[in-house]
């Protein structure tokens, strides 16, 4: 006779491979048991289903419904949700279309949905603004350090992916057209949250390379100094008020304590 753990262990496995007709038997016998759990097995897939596209609605906009689908039911397969919390759920699904090597585009895709996810469900705080900036003028700048907020990613992509999930919002035009394929260009965007709303920024190759440091912890003149080797004219005072303007600054740290 099965032990407890194994039948609770060999039921789970059943109803997300579809290997449940052996596990009936140690359970209660008959073809009513095989209905039971068969319609228990349908009823969990779908809502790792609605979970999925909650989670990756443009990359279901754009590969429809139907293809959407059979990917859902192969990454259900592969990783099962181990918890009863499903907000988490999905966080493999970038990684698993690129290990299925399929298009980059589906890929880069689900990796943006994934971050514009965290953004949503990160924690609230106020962002820096520009009078407590103001406030760090007389400070040596070599001293200061900037934190990013909860509430933002910032992501690198090898083409501008950010124009699909733009193009498959629900306010986009109707008559919006995407170019495909996208160009090769690398292209750098920031995801944040404001008002509840998750928004992707596409970002200057310079304004990348400053938040990428920010985001390291790279003192505040070094990242100037980044700047100027990059762009001998950078606005700088720009930058800043762009940053502040999106809320990716937290807070910021002074050496010693200041």
């Amino acid at each position: 006779m099965p032990k407890l753990r194994e039948i609770q262990q060999a039921f789970a496995d059943g109803v997300i491979k579809g290997t449940y007709h052996a596990v009936t038997g140690a359970i209660y016998p008959g073809d009513s048991a095989l209905r039971s759990v068969a319609l228990y097995r349908r009823l969990i897939r779908h809502n790792y289903t609605q979970a999925l596209k909650v989670t990756y609605p443009v990359l279901s906009r754009f590969v429809g419904a139907r293809y959407f689908g059979l990917v859902a039911r192969g990454y259900i397969q592969k990783f099962p949700s181990t918890s009863g919390d499903l907000f988490p759920y999905g966080r493999h699904l970038p990684a698993w279309l690129n290990e299925l090597q399929m298009s980059p585009l589906l890929a880069e895709l689900a990796r943006l949905e994934w971050a514009c996810h965290e953004v949503y469900q990160a924690a609230d705080s106020p962002p820096l603004s520009h009078d407590q900036l103001h406030v760090l003028a007389s400070v040596d700048p070599s001293q200061v350090t900037f934190h990013l907020h909860a509430a933002s990613r910032l992501l690198s992509f090898p083409f501008p992916v950010h124009r699909v999930w733009l193009a498959l919002q629900p306010e986009a035009p109707t008559d919006e057209v995407i170019d495909l394929p996208l160009p090769e260009q690398e292209t750098g965007v920031v995801v944040t949250r404001g008002n509840g709303k998750v928004q992707v920024t596409p970002l200057a190759r310079t304004d990348y390379l400053l938040l990428e440091a920010m985001a390291r912890g790279v003192d505040a003149a070094s990242v100037e100094r980044i700047a100027i080797e990059s762009e001998p004219e950078f606005d700088f005072p720009r930058f800043l008020a762009t940053v502040l303007n999106l809320g990716v600054i937290s807070g910021v740290s002074v050496e010693g304590g200041q």
